[in-house]
């Protein structure tokens, strides 16, 4: 959901445009949101570095690139990997 206000709140790249917005009141009353007139921005799709947590995973999978995985998590796999495979400790 805050992925999804950022990219609703860049503006397009057309030089001529306005960019003009309003705020408009949540649907339940709880709140509100900026609305942009020119939300054209299909092409924002940003890299975003996760844990192994796969609700975080799902959340950003439709507004982003696939998720890269934080370096810990990758090294911490990759050793898992190794010693499932049983791969000798002098070839790692």
């Amino acid at each position: 959901m805050a992925l999804d206000a950022i990219k609703k709140n860049i503006p397009c790249d057309d030089e001529f445009c306005e960019h003009k917005w309003h705020y408009e009141d949540l649907i339940l009353g709880n709140g509100f949101r900026r609305i942009r007139e020119c939300q054209n921005n299909s092409n924002w799709k940003p890299y975003i570095m996760i844990d192994k947590h796969r609700p975080s995973k799902l959340a950003i999978q439709n507004i982003s690139h696939k998720p890269i995985l934080c370096w810990f998590h990758i090294m911490k796999t990759f050793s898992e990997n190794l010693n499932s495979w049983k791969i000798p400790a002098k070839f790692r």
